[in-house]
């Protein structure tokens, strides 16, 4: 056996789970690529646009500014990242994987892996979750914010009153935000709060919750919005001047059912979420999974590093050579 042979192991998605699996590999022995579909490496993180106080020694760090410093690490590795690039097809070959992975122009290229490694995390849920709403059409566009966009330039809240759809941690963490900003907030929950108490705590009496709330329609109504929640109470109708819709994060699983050939057995939960076992193996042999793709219940940066680094392992370990 030749112990100097490369052992490419393949990554796809460049977010902080990706990044971590792709140091771990490299410093034990294996030859990692990574493909990234985004045009710069580090997931949602590229959308966190405050300070991230919740990574141990990363004080004041941005999210962009966090994943450059990940990417910057793993390209001083010599570890390839392919920016742009995302899978279009993936078969079983003897003894591992190849992948067919194309750019946005339609250039594709051919890379081949001992094991797989799926990082590809979580999108934020945007503009379809209003498609049913009543004139949602007819508002203008900077009037309604989606996902992570609605922690940019809050100065624009400044004086305004504000609805936020939601009721996890980011809906209560923009409301917090912008207490003391905003003219007034009203926020409607479809089912009770996800929050954590912290932040339930900070806005307690400080804004108006509406329970059972599904925003059913909308009207420009001068300058501002006339919305119309239905609740279990009955409609309730808001003037405001924005509307912030925090209604929480889908996973990036769906290609999973399309490109492998012939197709993987993969286990996924109610919500798509790909299943994994506690050391980061899919179901399908030889493809792991790490990060937010996998972990519903704790989505976040510190977690994925570690997921990342535990996927890492795992793999060393089901390929250590004899």
């Amino acid at each position: 056996m030749d112990t100097n042979a490369p052992r490419p192991i393949g990554i796809l998605g460049g977010g902080p789970a990706g990044l971590s699996a792709a140091l771990w590999l490299k410093n034990l022995g294996f030859s990692p690529w990574v493909a990234d579909p985004a045009d710069r490496s580090g997931g949602m993180q590229n959308l966190n646009f405050l300070a991230n106080d919740w990574v141990l020694g990363q004080v004041g760090y941005t999210g962009p500014e966090l994943a450059a410093r990940h990417a910057d690490h793993v390209r001083g590795l010599g570890i390839p990242l392919l920016q742009g690039f995302g899978p279009r097809r993936i078969a079983r070959d003897d003894g591992g994987f190849s992948v067919v992975l194309a750019n946005g122009s339609g250039e594709t290229r051919a890379e081949r892996c001992i094991a797989l490694l799926v990082a590809t995390g979580t999108r934020y849920r945007g503009a379809e979750l209003l498609v049913g709403v009543a004139g949602i059409g007819t508002l203008p566009a900077d009037r309604i914010v989606y996902g992570p966009y609605a922690f940019s330039a809050m100065e624009a809240c400044c004086g305004q009153r504000l609805l936020i759809v939601g009721g996890g941690d980011n809906a209560f963490e923009n409301a917090r935000l912008l207490l003391g900003e905003a003219r007034s907030i009203d926020m409607a929950l479809r089912s009770p709060p996800r929050a954590q108490q912290v932040l339930r705590d900070a806005v307690a009496g400080k804004v108006r919750l509406h329970p059972s709330a599904v925003l059913a329609a909308v009207e420009a109504d001068g300058g501002a919005i006339r919305a119309t929640l239905r609740t279990a109470a009955g409609p309730v109708v808001l003037t405001v001047d924005r509307i912030h819709v925090l209604a929480g994060y889908e996973p990036n699983t769906a290609f999973l059912r399309e490109i492998f050939v012939p197709a993987a057995a993969f286990e996924f939960d109610a919500d798509g979420y790909l299943k994994t076992d506690a050391a980061g193996r899919t179901a399908v042999p030889g493809i792991y999974a790490a990060g937010d793709v996998c972990n519903p219940a704790f989505p976040n940066v510190v977690a994925a590093l570690a997921q990342g680094a535990r996927a890492a392992k795992t793999i060393e370990l089901d390929l250590r050579r004899p």
